[in-house]
């Protein structure tokens, strides 16, 4: 089993799929120069590809992070309060993907911008609940902010551009680790 930093770096890794040092270290919370001796480490043991700039998840380390979930959540995925929590996100999660979509469909349209705004700051809202729970996922919380203040400074990269951390890559990336911890599929 994956210790705690080896197991965010990796988990970060795992979500991004493929990214440079810098921001997993920013996303995971694990400092760069950690960051860069794990991914020496997990380089030897075939579970990412070092590319120099970027690092590239291998179907190995997809694995052991798979496997990490498996080991570390499964008595957590099965408590009421996680199944409740995951009923009230169900709902916010139709209304982002609408939202977004109705952005994208009217150019950037300011009004769905807030919609997709007030929809992420719901989101924030039940994630500081579920952090008592599971800590790390107050990260989650500090990027949307920072997201989201870029977003209110004029820069509509920050909605649902693939290559910074936007809004959408945030969702996205959050509804796909709590999955996970509760050991289920993405269905859509």
């Amino acid at each position: 089993m994956l210790d705690e930093d080896a197991f965010l770096m990796l988990n970060a890794l795992y979500l991004k799929k493929m990214a440079p040092v810098g921001d997993v270290a920013e996303i995971s919370g694990v400092p760069a120069d950690q960051v860069r001796a794990l991914v020496g480490r997990f380089a030897d043991q075939g579970w990412v590809l070092d590319m120099g700039e970027e690092i590239l998840i291998q179907p190995e380390g997809m694995t052991a992070v798979q496997d990490h979930y498996r080991q570390s959540y499964a008595a957590l995925s099965q408590r009421q309060e996680m199944a409740a929590w995951f009923a009230r996100f169900e709902p916010i999660n139709k209304q982002f993907i609408k939202h977004v979509s109705d952005w994208q469909q009217t150019g950037g349209d300011p009004r769905d911008q807030e919609r997709v705004i007030a929809t992420v700051e719901r989101l924030v809202k039940l994630i500081r609940e579920i952090a008592q729970l599971i800590p790390r996922y107050s990260g989650y919380a500090r990027r949307f902010e920072r997201s989201v203040t870029e977003v209110d400074k004029g820069n509509p990269d920050f909605v649902c551009t693939p290559t910074v951390d936007s809004l959408h890559n945030i969702w996205f990336e959050f509804h796909e680790d709590f999955l996970m911890t509760l050991g289920k599929e993405r269905t859509e």
